[in-house]
């Protein structure tokens, strides 16, 4: 059982939720700051934290400037953090939006969610595993036997291990096979976050609806107010909420470029049908940004392509694509892109 009972923070600009994603509230006086150096731009990249319960934002910054005097980039920030370090001289870009979900409102889901969730019940039941090294094992297992399993993995996007930060939840058969894994980080007060969402390429349809909305009852029934799907690059949704946040002439261009890679390169990583699934629950969707001081040059961009994997995945699917459908591989690198009128 997890409390989820609010807790004492501090008056003014406050984290509460809006600490960056994957990142953690813990019972701790210090900050712990997990980062790499991007090769190009040479910024400091913190991309996962460990983060004093009772911190404020001017805390948060004082911090990671007097820890990276240099510079640093952050990645997964909310509109309110990336508003705060905005006006303190930070360049920001939206990278994609992440879906929330009401856990007091699950009674609202809308019907599509529900009947799929019903109809993946009768394949197994749900249950969360408790961290041990023979379950971290079988998650690492499992792994192996999705789609992407034996593909080159995305790192530092999110916390793909199932650790002491995580809860994990497994929909089983009655056999006791793995159909479906969800992996979730609880932050602050009463927000939990997606982190890992893992379907066996044997799963029956409305297996993940089942898991999902199963794990959100589970949170709900503890005490958690907030569930997020998880983020989704790449996309702007209509619904998604205005941010207010000014635009600049670098922010466009830098915004411009990195949603255009993201477009081109779909053949690699489906992020339209992680937002077709995500959306079937029709979340509130909220603005993700990425922050960096002194500044944020093109290179730094081309570094995160490189850094998480994404261009080694990229790599792996071209060559996949040009050995099976030579005569179609160009089709393919540009499928998604929308011709513009005119």
């Amino acid at each position: 059982m997890y409390d989820f009972a609010p807790k004492h923070y501090r008056v003014g600009q406050t984290l509460k939720g809006n600490i960056p994603l994957s990142w953690f509230h813990k019972e701790i006086e210090c900050p712990k700051f997990h980062w790499v150096r991007l090769p190009l731009s040479g910024l400091p990249w913190v991309h996962n934290a460990e983060i004093p319960a009772g911190y404020s934002m001017e805390d948060l910054c004082n911090k990671l400037e007097s820890s990276f005097p240099n510079g640093f980039l952050l990645r997964g920030c909310s509109s309110e953090l990336a508003g705060y370090l905005n006006k303190k001289g930070y360049e920001i870009i939206r990278t994609g939006a992440q879906g929330t979900l009401d856990l007091e409102n699950l009674n609202k889901l809308p019907r599509t969610v529900t009947d799929l969730a019903r109809r993946g019940e009768k394949y197994g039941t749900v249950k969360e595993i408790p961290l041990s090294q023979s379950n971290r094992q079988r998650v690492t297992e499992f792994i192996a036997h999705t789609s992407y399993g034996t593909k080159p993995h995305l790192q530092y996007l999110f916390n793909n291990n199932f650790d002491s930060n995580t809860r994990c939840f497994v929909m089983s058969s009655l056999e006791d096979k793995w159909l479906g894994v969800i992996t979730v980080s609880v932050s602050g007060k009463n927000f939990c976050y997606t982190e890992m969402m893992l379907r066996s390429k044997k799963a029956h349809v409305g297996v993940m609806e089942s898991l999902f909305v199963s794990v959100m009852k589970i949170l709900r029934d503890e005490g958690a107010k907030h569930f997020s799907l998880g983020e989704v690059p790449f996309i702007s949704p209509e619904s998604m909420e205005v941010d207010g946040l000014p635009n600049s002439f670098s922010r466009s261009l830098h915004e411009s470029f990195l949603f255009k890679a993201g477009h081109i390169l779909i053949f690699a990583y489906n992020y339209r049908g992680l937002f077709n699934f995500k959306n079937k629950f029709k979340p509130q969707w909220k603005p993700v940004y990425l922050c960096a001081t002194p500044k944020l040059p093109l290179l730094g961009l081309i570094d995160l392509f490189c850094k998480t994997g994404y261009m080694d995945l990229s790599l792996s699917e071209l060559i996949t694509s040009l050995k099976s459908h030579p005569a179609v591989l160009p089709a393919a690198a540009f499928q998604g892109r929308k011709p513009r009128p005119g």
